[in-house]
């Protein structure tokens, strides 16, 4: 209302001649200003800024979509989903073990990343997933119908019993879910009922696999990492106060990791490898390659290609490990 009573109104009662003057400076001011090397505060020819939000940008755009090869097999146990971002996949690989990755949206996005990390040191790789769902079915319980979880309940043990894969891979996200929200005691973690649940899977997987790994689930954040850093950069602000504080990730991860862990403990085939060092830094999680600039994350939930890329040597380290002493 100001700018239409004090300027658009009086320019409109003045001759042609001032008003296109009037307009001629004010773009003129405007094209100079774009040109500038930070327009309007923001360097825009920044690299980590463009490479920022192309991670933003590909987050949702999942590598399954384009390469899934829809297994008959597990197609035959259970029907193609109804859901976005589900699916059942393989992948011939150069080696002789038979692999079964599985998760939520959190092995949605780590599936190059355990592709990388294997070297192709399986004869096939059989890789199910789905948005929120966990592998531990229970407690997909009371979840809302639009995840779909319902669809695949009791699938993971009969594509186990299926495939008999040598190796198990689990990757999810877990902290969401009211059951490993808790914080206990060491003791406590032991005796929980969740970890005796998580620990009556472990016994039913262990009778077709010979392994069963899985990998510690990552922090996430309360705002849009690479975004954010985009953003900060373009205006050459201090970027490393966005990397988290110890006691936050030990808040959000540590109750259901623990309960995970303690479940491992009871299970003669089961490993879990702890990822959380391989962004520590001065104290910190890191939520950015302190090189580049370049976010871990791709949003507040997900690693972004540069961050699963991050976990890979301790990955590789235990799954050589693993195959070696399976002979695979």
């Amino acid at each position: 209302m100001a700018q239409y009573h004090l300027f658009e109104k009086p320019l409109l009662q003045q001759s042609s001649k001032v008003t296109f003057f009037v307009c001629g400076i004010i773009y003129g001011l405007l094209i100079f200003t774009l040109y500038q090397p930070q327009a309007f505060g923001y360097i825009v020819n920044n690299s980590a800024v463009l490479e920022n939000q192309e991670i933003s940008k590909q987050c949702n755009k999942l590598e399954m979509e384009k390469d899934c090869n829809w297994d008959s097999e597990m197609l035959k146990i259970s029907p193609k989903p109804k859901k976005s971002a589900a699916f059942f996949c393989s992948y011939k690989g150069s080696g002789n073990a038979t692999i079964f990755f599985t998760g939520n949206s959190y092995a949605l996005r780590q599936l190059s990343g355990i592709k990388k990390a294997l070297e192709e040191k399986y004869k096939t790789l059989y890789f199910a997933a789905r948005p929120a769902c966990l592998t531990f079915e229970i407690f997909n319980i009371g979840y809302k119908k639009y995840w779909e979880c319902d669809e695949i309940f009791n699938k993971t043990i009969k594509f186990l019993e299926k495939f008999k894969p040598d190796l198990l891979i689990i990757s999810q996200k877990i902290s969401k879910n009211k059951n490993f929200k808790e914080p206990l005691s060491i003791e406590a973690y032991i005796h929980d009922k969740t970890t005796s649940e998580v620990s009556k899977y472990f016994e039913m997987f262990s009778k077709f696999v010979q392994k069963i790994i899985v990998i510690e689930p990552h922090p996430t954040c309360s705002f849009n990492p690479p975004l954010v850093l985009a953003k900060d950069i373009s205006q050459n602000k201090n970027i490393s106060i966005y990397n988290l504080p110890l006691k936050d990730v030990i808040a959000e991860v540590d109750p259901g990791w623990l309960r995970i862990k303690a479940a491992v403990e009871n299970c003669t085939k089961c490993i879990s490898i702890d990822i959380r060092n391989d962004f520590i830094e001065n104290g910190k999680f890191n939520i950015f390659d302190s090189k580049t600039n370049l976010s871990f994350f791709c949003d507040n939930n997900h690693l972004s290609p540069i961050g699963i890329e991050r976990m890979i040597p301790t990955l590789k380290k235990s799954f050589n490990q693993i195959l070696e002493e399976l002979n695979l």
